[in-house]
């Protein structure tokens, strides 16, 4: 399934699998961490994406 996610310059075009990749590489990354706004929200928009397409519950937990 193809997630598509964008925020201001950042863009997501792939797979669910590689979008779930990169969401727990950035919280790896910023572990104890804030990080900046605009990647926060860029998250928080591939989060909702992989919600919308039924992968990810309400509480951004995964389903399949």
């Amino acid at each position: 399934m193809v997630i598509q996610a964008r925020e201001k310059y950042l863009s997501f075009d792939g797979f669910a699998e590689d979008a779930i990749g990169l969401i727990d590489s950035l919280h790896s990354a910023y572990y104890g961490e804030d990080m900046p706004k605009v990647l926060n929200d860029f998250v928080f928009n591939l989060e909702v994406a992989l919600q919308n397409a039924g992968i990810f519950d309400q509480d951004f937990n995964i389903t399949i």
